[in-house]
């Protein structure tokens, strides 16, 4: 499902929200102002207030705009089932990478609180398998993270930093948008992908 293509019709702020978190060069938004953009979109995110107003053939409409709510809809709404996250545990920023199969869709920066919740949330309808970078400086969080979604039933591979650090630049080169905790998930992501494929 690579180039998918998304619609939006509601708040600039939510937009604004919405174009920070999708990976341009994977995710085309278009904001639907009427019937003929809807056409060639895989789903229209649409706020309450104008859910009577759009009548596109896939429309989810959106009851919570907050970041981990706009998440779960693009998720649930393009019914992707089973996702790759990437995560750089930190004390006060957690980079957080969702991937559909090795296609990057969705990058954030939450806390480690509002991390939680999301995982919550998004593991009630899709599989996850979680990707997640430890060091020395952070076991300690990365085993409280562990046993606060233990009971969701996602799959956990902890990856070292250490595997990850001679790979940034290349991710940075081509994503130059990400901030450093998310750049971090990106390459803990792909690294546990290759290494389940040579497993």
């Amino acid at each position: 499902m690579d180039g998918i293509k998304l619609g939006f019709a509601g708040r600039s702020s939510t937009w604004n929200l919405l174009r920070k978190l999708v990976f341009p060069e994977h995710v085309a938004l278009r904001y639907v102002s009427n019937e003929d953009d809807c056409q060639g979109l895989d789903l229209v995110i649409v706020e309450k207030y104008m859910a009577d107003l759009v009548n596109c053939p896939r429309v989810l409409v959106l009851s919570d705009s907050s970041i981990d709510g706009m998440i779960e809809a693009v998720i649930n709404g393009l019914g992707l089932n089973e996702l790759n996250i990437g995560v750089d545990i930190g004390n006060s920023r957690c980079g957080a990478i969702i991937l559909n199969n090795d296609t990057p869709l969705i990058h954030v920066t939450l806390s480690f609180v509002k991390l939680i919740r999301m995982i919550r949330r998004l593991a009630r309808r899709t599989s996850i398998n979680l990707i997640i970078g430890i060091s020395p400086g952070v076991s300690e969080l990365v085993r409280d993270f562990l046993e606060l979604i233990n009971d969701v039933g996602i799959r956990v591979k902890v990856i070292n930093e250490d595997v990850a650090y001679g790979k940034k630049d290349v991710f940075r080169s081509r994503y130059p948008y990400l901030t450093l905790d998310e750049l971090d998930g990106l390459v803990y992501a792909y690294t546990g992908l290759a290494m389940s494929i040579h497993e």
